[in-house]
């Protein structure tokens, strides 16, 4: 409902790093839906940008299909070097992977270790499920809001 949408609107956006004070209020320019590779990826490229970035993410982890199917013999459907950090000749040297056709553990280490390697953790707010996204048509931008009442505005 409108009072609902407004509500959101309202909320400042706070960071959720441990390291950091709990009620200082941030502002991003970009918020990256999605911790899998493609999101690991934006926000790699966001930040060399310059850009103040947040990837809101509902698992715990990061590794999107990776980290959420974990069904026995979950496996790459293509050869496993496709999936590699290409933006990154560094992992992709350092990266061997096992099978050609690589099972889901070594796809969220994977994942795992090129989070870790780049720090991108510390712009990821984990267990934060998106349950709206609203476009401004007259300010060109989105309101995007998580399950526990949070929401983004542009800066």
């Amino acid at each position: 409902d409108s009072d609902t949408r407004e509500t959101h609107r309202s909320m400042a956006v706070q960071e959720t790093d441990p390291r950091s004070t709990p009620s200082s209020a941030l502002e991003f320019d970009v918020i990256v839906i999605g911790a899998g590779m493609s999101g690991l990826y934006q926000l790699y490229r966001l930040r060399e940008l310059g850009l103040r970035v947040r990837v809101l993410e509902a698992g715990t982890g990061v590794g999107g299909t990776w980290y959420w199917n974990r069904y026995p013999g979950c496996r790459f459907d293509s050869e496993s070097y496709s999936y590699g950090f290409s933006f990154s000749q560094e992992v992709l040297d350092e990266w061997d992977w096992s099978e050609h056709f690589a099972g889901q553990p070594e796809g969220e280490r994977d994942c795992n270790i090129v989070a870790d390697k780049f720090d991108l953790k510390r712009d990821i707010q984990f267990s934060s499920r998106v349950v709206f996204a609203h476009f401004d048509e007259e300010n060109h931008s989105w309101t995007i809001g998580v399950e526990e009442g949070e929401s983004f505005e542009p800066a």
